[in-house]
């Protein structure tokens, strides 16, 4: 388990030490705490984007800053820190994934001067807002990508923690897939169910290396930290792969068709600052398909890989959905 401190003014200073202590509450900055998901920072996706946003905040804010952070090697570890946290009086806690959606509720109801942002999960309490995004509709828009940048063969599916939430990623794309190839052969497979999942590098390399090898020519991978293994076993078999919840082009390039890029650091930094002006409220933030926070990046690292009639149909998509969205 590893913890940082950032206190900001007008400089960062970052301190790393051996546990999840986060030290005493500094009366004078504007106090965030935030626990990190399975794989912790160095993730390239989602803990990162989070840790992006909350920086940023600090760095940007007319006020000083206070932001710790908890990378928790298991869920008990992250349940401490958000006790902890709560009983030490942070103005915001963030939260980046709903694993701990029960203990935040119970937190909030023990500590209604606290405000928690849980990336997923859903709202409820006046202090706790989750974040969430179209999930079924964002998946539905790769599987299209997949099919019109790869016409025919098999593709799959891999995530990393099996929960509502990929199980409906999956279940889009599969549905995106079918709009553009309605024979095709789709596989879903996942890491496991448990706290660590996103953090199974070697696991999620193995099965990989299954799917590749049963004929998967393209895997979109929702598998946390482990997604650059997957995209690494890409390479290696010579196939095809695409990224999920930021820019993830880069990490073998020729290999990742797009990537499933959402901006968590602009919602975070957008939720910070609302809440440091006085202004949280609880509920449910979701980011609908149209939102300039969902994108499927094209780059230098991409561009010979996705054609523009595969940007036509993947744009037609997205038309489709928030005209549907907008009954």
């Amino acid at each position: 388990m590893k913890a940082t401190t950032n206190a900001i003014s007008v400089f960062l200073v970052a301190a790393v030490c051996a546990g999840c202590g986060r030290g005493q509450r500094d009366v004078d900055c504007f106090d965030v705490a935030v626990v990190m998901d399975a794989g912790g920072l160095g993730d390239k996706g989602k803990n990162d984007m989070v840790w992006r946003g909350c920086q940023r905040f600090a760095e940007e804010s007319s006020e000083s800053a206070k932001i710790s952070s908890c990378e928790p090697s298991t869920e008990a570890e992250g349940r401490a820190y958000l006790k902890e946290a709560s009983e030490g009086g942070a103005d915001v806690v963030v939260v980046a994934s709903a694993i701990w959606e029960d203990s935040v509720r119970d937190l909030a109801r023990k500590y209604p001067r606290v405000n928690y942002l849980v990336v997923g999960g859903r709202g409820g309490a006046s202090n706790v807002k989750a974040l969430t995004f179209s999930v079924r509709d964002a998946g539905y828009l790769m599987g299209v990508a997949a099919a019109a940048a790869v016409p025919a063969g098999s593709y799959a599916f891999l995530g990393g923690r099996k929960d509502v939430d990929t199980e409906s990623l999956a279940a889009g794309y599969e549905a995106g897939i079918r709009s553009e190839n309605p024979s095709a052969d789709v596989e879903a497979a996942y890491v496991g169910s448990g706290f660590g999942a996103p953090a199974a590098c070697d696991e999620a390399r193995a099965l990989a290396r299954r799917l590749f090898d049963g004929g998967a020519a393209v895997i979109f991978a929702a598998a946390g930290l482990a997604n650059a293994d997957v995209a690494a076993v890409a390479k290696e078999k010579d196939k095809l792969v695409i990224g999920y919840e930021s820019n993830q082009n880069y990490l073998e390039r020729g290999y990742v068709i797009t990537s499933l890029n959402i901006r968590w650091d602009e919602v975070i930094f957008e939720e910070l600052n609302v809440a440091a002006g006085g202004a949280f409220a609880g509920g449910e933030r979701e980011l609908d398909i149209t939102s300039e926070h969902i994108s499927y990046p094209i780059d230098d690292n991409n561009r010979s890989l996705i054609p523009a009639e595969a940007i036509r149909k993947i744009e037609a998509a997205r038309q489709r959905l928030a005209a549907k969205a907008a009954g």
